[in-house]
């Protein structure tokens, strides 16, 4: 018989991540769901806004997110007319993915919303941890070991 580790197992760093991000996401999406938004949707429009037009590989890059992931969060934006996309200029096979007017007035209307989100997190966890997590975690991003198969033996 094999022994399990137990379901909360300190030593699997992509368990602690993975529970830990559905535990955040959760609170955000409680907290947004008042505006009819999504934490990952809200992301996607924030970036637009700050950003400008990019193509869905651009924005599947800056959100650390696979293509299909995206193109799921993109139609109840599309429906919205939050975004549009389209053909891109340089290369028709790409599609560009752009902020209406709407869109940056929902991203404008959803801000406070974010930021009590935000506050709350560091109000339980501390502002210096918050900042010292997010530093962490950009840095686990920065990394690479996404490319595991690249990697010696």
């Amino acid at each position: 018989m094999t022994s399990r580790p137990p379901s909360n197992d300190p030593l699997c760093n992509c368990l602690a991540l993975r529970q830990a991000t559905r535990y955040v996401t959760g609170m955000y999406d409680q907290v947004l769901s008042e505006a009819g938004l999504r934490v990952t949707q809200f992301s996607i429009l924030y970036k637009l806004l700050g950003l400008g037009p990019m193509t869905v590989n651009q924005m599947s890059a800056e959100l650390v997110m696979d293509r299909t992931t995206l193109t799921r969060n993109l139609k109840p934006l599309e429906r919205d007319a939050l975004v549009t996309t389209g053909p891109s200029e340089h290369d028709k096979r790409e599609r560009v993915i752009g902020l209406t007017p709407a869109g940056r007035a929902k991203v404008k209307a959803v801000l406070p919303l974010w930021r009590r989100a935000q506050q709350a997190f560091e109000d339980n966890f501390g502002a210096e941890r918050a900042l010292e997590l997010r530093m962490l975690l950009r840095a686990v991003v920065e990394t690479g070991v996404h490319d595991v198969e690249n990697e010696p033996s």
